[in-house]
């Protein structure tokens, strides 16, 4: 059962005692939450074998004390210290953010497609216009006589009359 607490009982140097004693006054721990770290550190070790701290930089800010004091509760309740709380916000934010840049990407991909699509079409179209005719030349056209019809008939037929 999760809710099920069982008691430890250890015996500790005065000096380390003091040590431990300063360190949650100054956190604002109880020594309940400073042994359930300690023993959860412990066993389970934030930093795997093999990885020393060579490769790290720090990140310090600060909060104002009544989102400090949420955010202690939310670390108490779920047993997480303030790094690894912080280093999960992040890396939950960063994958967010690859994962929409991998599908702005396809997006991107899928809208050159497109638009090479559309070019493709228009360059088809284009080689199709290109395409002769059946039609006369354009010399031909040109030594052709022109075809005005029955109002060209009238307008010779008038001015034979006229002279």
């Amino acid at each position: 059962m999760p809710d099920e607490k069982k008691g430890i009982t250890v015996k500790v140097d005065a000096e380390l005692h003091a040590q431990v004693r300063a360190y949650i006054d100054a956190h604002g721990m109880t020594m309940n939450d400073f042994v359930e770290q300690a023993l959860d550190n412990e066993l389970h070790p934030k930093i795997q074998e093999g990885q020393g701290m060579n490769n790290t930089r720090t990140m310090a800010f600060q909060v104002p004390e009544e989102l400090f004091q949420q955010i202690k509760d939310y670390l108490n309740r779920h047993h997480l210290t303030q790094k690894d709380f912080v280093i999960g916000l992040i890396k939950a934010e960063l994958d967010r953010d690859q994962q929409e840049m991998a599908v702005e990407t396809q997006d991107e991909s899928e809208t050159d497609e497109e638009e090479l699509s559309v070019e493709t079409e228009y360059a088809n179209d284009l080689e199709e216009d290109d395409e002769p005719e059946d039609t006369e030349s354009e010399d031909e056209e040109y030594d052709a006589e022109p075809e005005f019809g029955d109002d060209y008939d009238e307008l010779d037929d008038m001015s034979m009359n006229m002279g």
